[in-house]
């Protein structure tokens, strides 16, 4: 068995404290323009890796259910761990055509999950990034703390956001026929991660 390779470590990443790398950029839950802006179906983001592609419905399935396996480990970072790995999935669903509601509703929950962080962030805590010790994946940006005292709370609003997320999902799976399965079995992926949320 290839035990270590399911192993997850944090790697302090000594930028400062958390607040001074809040400045500038575009601001939270961007893809690829401007806040809210997930692109057009079918169009791939300039830049985007063939590694981070997704490229069928079960690919974003497959992401959703690795969530747990990766953040794990991630302790007071889980939450930020689980918006940053959604941002990534969203970004890598820009050339899936027939499933823009799913890429949209996946970027704004990982919006709201990092926002959920921020808001509860340990302002003493160092950003860190998180990866699997083969060092083959990580994060692809250091990850905020949340506050001892306010995991709880963050947690509580990070399961909520996850509820919505799902409603929506099935929302779009009543709406289309076609898709039906396929968005139905996103949501079940995606809300699986509240249990990993509920041990915070």
């Amino acid at each position: 068995m290839r035990v270590l390779r399911y192993l997850v470590i944090l790697t302090l990443v000594l930028v400062g404290p958390v607040a001074a790398q809040e400045t500038g950029g575009t601001g939270e839950g961007t893809y690829g323009g401007s806040e809210g802006s997930y692109g057009g179906e079918g169009t791939t983001s300039p830049g985007l890796s063939v590694a981070n592609r997704v490229a069928t419905p079960q690919q974003v399935v497959m992401r959703l259910n690795a969530i747990p396996e990766f953040c794990s480990s991630s302790g007071a970072y889980l939450v930020d761990c689980m918006a940053e790995r959604m941002e990534q999935l969203a970004e890598g669903m820009s050339g899936l055509s027939g499933y823009q509601d799913a890429r949209k509703t996946i970027g704004e929950t990982a919006a709201n999950l990092r926002k959920i962080a921020r808001d509860n962030r340990d302002p003493q805590a160092p950003r860190a990034v998180v990866q699997y010790s083969d060092a083959n994946t990580k994060s692809s940006r250091p990850l905020v703390a949340v506050a001892s005292a306010r995991k709880r709370q963050a947690a509580a609003a990070a399961v909520s956001a996850l509820e919505e997320a799902e409603t929506i999902l099935l929302r779009s799976a009543a709406q289309s026929t076609a898709r039906a399965v396929q968005y139905q079995q996103i949501a079940a992926a995606l809300g699986s991660n509240k249990v990993l949320l509920r041990s915070l």
